[in-house]
């Protein structure tokens, strides 16, 4: 089975985590499929928009952290380095990107989220960045996105401390423009998919460009998640704590 599912119809490309046993946390092959599925929609002359969704139960729960525990150095900074590209690719998609998050969307799942263009929850979704519990930091565009989005004093709560809420906190403070029912979630983003569908599509990717800020400052930010979190992964604590995960301790 495919642990991402691409479909298309009627102008709108959907996108599917599905590695639900694991609440679709990803490894770096799935990683690499995510970016297969995301170029082939985005370079579809038919594909007016982009739903990103992890189905019912989980948004995505971030890096796989068993398979973190196996990874080497070098291992573990490719992979950064192509998450880090995948969130380009979200951030540069010329069509509108809407995340459909139902359930957890922590660490690395809350990352690409942020990458999206908007960010609808159901009303069962949970937002965190656990990165510091395992001795990492934020990436992949965090550290910039959080705060355009909540305001420093919400992005230091989520990045250092790192507090969960809930959907109705999430669109208080901006991290989401919308929450439904989660039996709407689906329904809903395809509609907006389908409204930014019917548009101009130069337009509408001119509009992007717009709104993607600085490039500079965008490319500085990722330079120096990258460096902090291999640093991270380099130290005793964060292995240590890594090897934790699972055990119990």
């Amino acid at each position: 089975m495919p642990v991402v599912l691409l479909m298309i119809d009627a102008g709108v490309a959907t996108i599917r985590l599905n590695r639900p046993a694991v609440l679709n946390a990803f490894d770096h092959p799935m990683l690499l499929e995510l970016r297969a599925a995301l170029d082939s929609a985005t370079s579809d002359p038919a594909v007016g928009a982009i739903v990103l969704t992890g189905g019912e139960r989980a948004f995505c729960t971030g890096e796989d952290l068993r398979d973190a525990q196996q990874l080497s150095q070098a291992q573990f900074e490719a992979q950064i380095a192509d998450l880090q590209e995948l969130a380009t690719a979200l951030r540069s998609a010329p069509q509108p990107v809407i995340a459909a998050i139902a359930g957890p969307a922590f660490g690395g799942g809350l990352e690409l989220a942020l990458d999206c263009d908007v960010r609808i929850a159901a009303a069962d979704a949970t937002f965190a960045c656990p990165e510091t519990k395992w001795a990492l930091t934020i990436s992949n565009g965090a550290s910039l996105l959080l705060r355009r989005l909540v305001g420093e004093g919400w992005a230091r709560e989520l990045a250092l401390l790192g507090t969960v809420v809930d959907a109705e906190t999430a669109l208080r403070i901006g991290l989401v423009t919308r929450v439904v029912p989660a039996a709407e979630l689906d329904e809903c983003a395809h509609a907006l998919a389908r409204q930014a569908a019917a548009l101009d599509p130069d337009a509408v990717a001119a509009t992007k460009r717009l709104l993607a800020g600085d490039r500079a400052e965008w490319q500085a930010a990722l330079e120096a998640e990258a460096a902090a979190v291999a640093a991270g992964f380099a130290s005793p604590a964060a292995r240590a704590r890594l090897a934790s995960f699972g055990s119990g301790t």
